[in-house]
């Protein structure tokens, strides 16, 4: 891959010749909400281009604190639209059950840094296995922790009412799986399967307890 342009104003090239640190890694130069806006915007409409030009081995802070960010963010979303939909039972209908969910989403949006923190590892984690066992992930933990972290840009379509969940799920892992094998230079087939996996692996466990449970109750 050839060089970025070192003189293009959205871009600074890396110690490493071909290699571009995210702008929120280079929040000195963008700033703060700069640096958040321009990578958002990068993962979300180039995910190919953005893990494929990002360096790895150079630490997992800067992403974390980016999944970080964007998950306080997701969840505090989550908690006005809670508190509007509450109100609107409340005052329509006199239903005051809704008040309990947000208060859920109240601790939720309380705890979001140590239960983001705990999702990214987790899911880069299992995903990283899959791709090991798979002979996929060449260069390491640290470059699929990335692709999960910085996948935590798709939180922002959460904005959008009613239908923002299920796109950001599906585009988040349509990311994932484009960034695993930009970044790992890895087959697609693969990076499909560690992405899909995990998740297959949950939904075998929830509807095992949910049998078990079943079972249980006869």
């Amino acid at each position: 891959m050839s060089a970025p342009n070192s003189s293009s104003p959205d871009f600074e090239q890396d110690h490493t010749e071909g290699l571009q640190l995210p702008p929120w890694e280079r929040r000195e130069r963008f700033g703060l909400l700069n640096g958040l806006y321009l990578t958002i915007k990068d993962v979300l409409l180039g995910p190919g281009r953005f893990f494929h030009r990002m360096p790895t081995q150079i630490g997992i802070l800067n992403p974390l604190m980016f999944a970080v960010v964007l998950g306080v963010i997701g969840t505090f979303i989550a908690w006005l639209y809670s508190l509007v939909s509450a109100s609107l039972q409340m005052a329509l209908i006199g239903d005051f059950s809704h008040s309990q969910s947000s208060m859920f989403s109240f601790f939720l949006f309380l705890f979001s840094p140590v239960l983001m923190t705990l999702g990214v590892f987790i899911q880069a984690g299992l995903i990283h296995m899959a791709l090991v066992l798979l002979g996929g992930g060449k260069l390491g933990f640290e470059a699929t922790f990335r692709v999960s972290a910085y996948s935590e840009a798709t939180t922002i379509i959460l904005l959008v009412p009613l239908c923002g969940s299920w796109v950001a799920l599906i585009w988040s892992m349509v990311i994932l799986i484009i960034g695993l094998y930009n970044i790992h230079e890895t087959e697609p087939w693969k990076a499909v399967v560690a992405v899909l996996a995990p998740l297959m692996l949950c939904f075998v466990a929830i509807g095992g307890s949910i049998v078990a449970w079943m079972a249980g109750m006869n």
